[in-house]
């Protein structure tokens, strides 16, 4: 009996997506203290904000450890999935909780912080300035919303009925209703040796 595709996929994706993460957080960190941090920011009015806010900061700090822990926790979700155990889904799902929730408190703490002082800026700009300030911030909206996508993805498939049932180690039923007997140790039928 094979396991759900989506479980594979999904496998998979985690990791990808872990690994990236982990590229993100090490990127993020260097951006806010790395040796390079101020020079970036030279230039860069969104930078100057986040570097020059004392919450921003502190979020940034909670931020970044939570991302890093809940990135491993994706990842150990990949490697779950991959080898059907119940603790993959489960990493899985809490993962795609986390995700939505990280999403949607990170913009709002975005716009708070960033975005609507650097609005309120914005009136004393040239118009192309002004534009690019505009531009920046629906670009960041619409950054959020792709941020839920896969989370919410995730959440859906892991809820799946032929993907609770794999876990569960339900088998589909046989032509008389009764249930095929395998070898398999665990129970699960769909668990891959």
């Amino acid at each position: 009996m094979q396991r759900p595709t989506s479980v594979t996929i999904f496998g998979i994706l985690n990791l990808v997506f872990g690994a990236l993460g982990l590229c993100g957080t090490a990127w993020s960190l260097m951006m806010f203290f790395g040796p390079f941090a101020k020079e970036m920011a030279k230039g860069n009015p969104v930078l100057q904000k986040m570097q020059a806010n004392p919450a921003f900061g502190v979020y940034s700090n909670m931020s970044a450890g939570l991302g890093f822990v809940f990135t491993l926790v994706l990842l150990a979700g990949g490697v779950g999935l991959l080898r059907m155990r119940p603790w993959g889904r489960t990493a899985s799902i809490v993962y795609g909780v986390y995700g939505i929730i990280a999403a949607v408190v990170g913009s709002a703490v975005a716009f708070l912080f960033i975005l609507a002082p650097l609005l309120q800026e914005a009136e004393k700009l040239p118009p192309a300035e002004r534009a690019a300030v505009i531009g920046g911030v629906g670009g960041g909206a619409i950054g959020a919303c792709f941020g839920m996508v896969y989370p919410i993805l995730l959440l859906v498939f892991m809820f799946r009925k032929n993907v609770v049932d794999a876990f569960a180690g339900a088998a589909p039923q046989g032509e008389n209703g009764s249930r095929p007997d395998g070898p398999f140790e665990t129970g699960n039928p769909y668990q891959s040796r």
